[in-house]
């Protein structure tokens, strides 16, 4: 007897300490967590035949409380104002993502003569350029498109600001007075960089089209949710681009840089050598998918009338980083 009467009394201690629930929930799987003397601290999962809709749960059991989460689908219910909210973001996207304006340029400046080629005429030689290294750099920071009807055409306006270096060829020189600039040849020192450089701002006007189609959802697309933000691609885009380019500079230098006793020398001077303090210039640009290329044909001279030979700049060069 006391053979039967030890192990029945055991089995009723283990089911006592474990504490099983005996109501059951409608949920289609339970993460059940608990302690009991037969088992030690368990965790396993239950599943069984429940309704499609019912909820997940997680269950954790102590030895006073039995602590149940219930988890269920909530499915979006959207009105019309969430929906036009939800387009107005969604066109904002698109707009940007197909401007090619924002971003990091770099290119090269050169000058062209009034006969239309880049052989300078004797009074411009001191103006000669090592194309190379006569660079442009611009970081376009704002841009804001108006579309015609879809992102396939478009006006765009923005702001940038632009770096350019016209890095001198000859030996000479340069200085200014009241009525000209001119240049005067050097045998002695022998300068390592002979450089204009010019820094402004730019605001272009240029009009946009795109081959890419990006159609906006419908509101049923937007209420079942079967529209990303991340639906929109340029893979496979063609872009072009043209119109014009204004900028105004705000701060000009010449500097050189040559060897003296074998020092290195550096000398800037700041004066603005007569060149013309703005710019308009004609502006294409084209790509495809990710890459813009740009030429400007600049408008006005680069020095003032009358006061220096009669130089038009040009620039051709790479969007390196596009913003959007």
């Amino acid at each position: 007897m006391k053979n039967l009467i030890i192990p029945c009394a055991l089995l009723i201690t283990g089911v006592a300490q474990a504490q099983e629930d005996t109501t059951r929930t409608r949920e289609q799987h339970a993460l059940v967590m608990g302690l009991s003397a037969k088992e030690g601290a368990y965790a396993r999962v239950q599943s069984g035949q429940h309704p499609e809709n019912a909820p997940d749960t997680l269950t954790i059991r102590t030895r006073r409380k039995i602590y149940t989460i219930l988890t269920r689908k909530v499915h979006f219910s959207a009105d019309s104002d969430s929906i036009a909210r939800e387009l107005k973001l969604l066109r904002r996207e698109r707009r940007n993502m197909f401007c090619w304006w924002a971003g990091v340029e770099l290119g090269l400046d050169n000058f062209i003569a009034p006969n239309g080629g880049f052989e300078l005429p004797e009074e411009a030689k001191f103006m000669e350029l090592r194309t190379g290294r006569s660079r442009f750099f611009a970081i376009n920071f704002m841009e804001q498109k108006i579309e015609f009807g879809s992102h396939h055409a478009g006006l765009f306006t923005g702001l940038g600001v632009e770096f350019r270096n016209y890095m001198l060829a000859n030996n000479v020189t340069l200085a200014y007075d009241a009525d000209s600039v001119y240049a005067a040849p050097l045998d002695e020192p022998t300068y390592t960089k002979n450089k204009l450089r010019q820094i402004g701002l730019r605001l272009p006007l240029l009009f946009e089209f795109n081959t890419a189609r990006a159609a906006l959802p419908t509101a049923e697309q937007i209420a079942a949710g079967d529209f990303t933000h991340s639906s929109f691609t340029r893979k496979h885009n063609f872009h072009l681009g043209f119109g014009v380019i204004g900028s105004w500079y705000f701060d000009t230098m010449h500097k050189v840089k040559y060897r003296s006793e074998g020092e290195l020398v550096k000398e800037r001077s700041k004066g603005d050598f007569h060149m013309l303090p703005y710019r308009l210039a004609g502006r294409v640009q084209l790509g495809y998918a990710s890459v813009n290329l740009f030429a400007e044909y600049a408008f006005t001279p680069f020095f003032e009338d009358g006061k220096g030979p009669e130089l038009m700049p040009v620039s051709v060069g790479i969007t390196l980083v596009n913003f959007n």
